[in-house]
């Protein structure tokens, strides 16, 4: 995808690795290694500057500018996305994050309209025991300084979270600057920054051993 962003680390990236020559690679190692390479090759600058580009090429008004780190050790794969208030703008959510890469993508205001940027975007991943489940992500940035910005992400069973799009609302709209969310073997963590369009970035991934 032409908004993902590092090159997919996979067992033949692990090949390039003293540490793995010659012996027989897991996902637990993919995701450690995805930790370990999060800058690798300046990546994660190079989605931020992306998804900057595409607010410069958007112009003002309220948005979130997204970024999302894969690091579960294998591919995640686009559900579903809702839309409270705004769109996602110019480049469509990623249908695959590769493990190791920065999605990046715009979400802003509806045009014209005195309102926020408020949304939530699902993947679905597989775990350490070879189980899928879908990882939600969301986040607020309202218009107008009376509300703060809310980043919000849970992990759920398949399909679980196209059923709860209103309790999830509720959720996002009393959540933080930053939350997280583990279990099921998963780990999330996201966070957004102040202000009228700010840098929300989530990390999902598995745990590992050192």
């Amino acid at each position: 995808m032409a908004n993902c962003f590092g090159a997919v680390v996979d067992n033949y990236k692990l090949d390039e690795m003293a540490r793995y020559v010659g012996k027989a690679k897991s996902q637990e190692d993919r995701a450690r290694e995805a930790v370990n390479l999060v800058n690798e090759d300046s990546k994660n600058d190079k989605a931020s500057k992306y998804v900057q580009g595409v607010k410069d090429w958007y112009g003002n008004g309220v948005s979130t500018l997204c970024l999302i780190y894969n690091a579960t050790g294998s591919t995640l794969r686009y559900v579903a996305d809702k839309d409270w208030y705004g769109f996602i703008c110019r480049t469509p959510y990623p249908t695959e994050i590769g493990n190791g890469q920065w999605a990046a993508f715009l979400h802003v205001h509806n045009t014209g309209a005195a309102s926020g940027s408020e949304a939530a975007v699902v993947y679905r991943g597989t775990n350490g025991n070879g189980e899928e489940r879908d990882l939600l992500l969301g986040w607020s940035t309202p218009w107008g300084p009376w509300y703060s910005n809310k980043a919000y992400c849970k992990i759920g069973g398949v399909d679980s979270f196209q059923s709860q799009w209103d309790q999830l609302y509720s959720k996002i709209n009393n959540a933080d600057y930053n939350w997280k969310d583990s279990g099921d073997g998963f780990e999330v963590n996201a966070s957004t920054a102040t202000g009228g369009d700010p840098i929300f970035s989530a990390t999902i991934k598995i745990p590992f051993s050192p």
